[in-house]
Formats: C-alpha cells, structure tokens, sequence
C-alpha cells in the first residue's frame, strides 16, 4: 500500500504528463508557429507584389497572392493535422504535421486546378448560350 502511494506521489510531484496531453500541446505550438508565419509572409508578398511603375500596357494585380495562398495552405494543414493527431497520437506529431502539409499542397492545387476548369466551363457555356441568343435575333 506504501508502495503504490510512493508510485502515486512521484507521479503527482514530478509533473509527470498524459501523453496525449503532451501530443495535444506540441500540436498546438507547431499550428501557432506556423500561424505566427503568416506575419513574414504577409510582408513578403506587400515587398514582391508592389507597384513598379513601370510602362506596362497590362496591369495585372497580384496583391494578396501569395499571402492568401499562404492562408489557404494553412487551414487545410490546421484541419489535417488536428485530425492526425486526433485519430493516430503515437507516429508522433512532427510527422503528421509533415505529412498533412504534403497532402495540403496536393489539396490546395488540386482545388485551384478544378476551380480554373470550372470558370472556363462556365466561361464557354455562357459564350455558346450568348451566341445561341444572338442566332435567334437574327432569324
């Protein structure tokens, strides 16, 4: 009975921690990191996407890009690798974080892809529907 009560106070005094309370809080500090990113990114992408002033005849506005894709990344990784640490806490959490912002990037292109194919499916449809329209007044 000592025993198991030595066993109970060493437990208590020396802070020993749940293991899925420590996964849980490196998770948390690796998603705040990578959160505290957004800041440099935000001012790299006001020093690279800045008016140059030049002559141009096409002003294209790129402001945001990077910063808003940056974003994007960030919520998809935040949401996969909640779920990692969540459904699998012994691989470790570095892992899961790298293999979720893997599978980010992978999610993240293939949504821009899908939503360029989209817009151009609802450009070409639009254009054949005016052009259907245009036909029928003439007639």
């Amino acid at each position: 009975m000592a025993e198991t009560e030595a066993i109970a106070d060493t437990f208590g005094k020396s802070g020993w921690r749940d293991p899925v309370t420590s996964t849980w809080r490196k998770h948390l500090i690796i998603c705040l990191f990578l959160g505290l990113l957004a800041i440099p990114m935000y001012l790299v992408d006001l020093a690279s996407t800045r008016d140059s002033g030049g002559g141009n005849w096409i002003t294209l506005d790129f402001r945001g890009l990077i910063f808003w894709t940056y974003i994007a990344f960030l919520a998809i990784d935040i949401v996969l690798s909640s779920i990692g640490v969540l459904s699998f806490p012994q691989p470790g959490v570095l892992r899961i974080h790298f293999c979720s912002m893997v599978l980010s990037v992978i999610l993240l292109v293939t949504g821009f892809v899908v939503y360029g194919k989209l817009l151009r499916a609802a450009a070409i449809s639009s254009r054949s529907t005016n052009m259907n329209r245009e036909i029928a007044k003439v007639r």
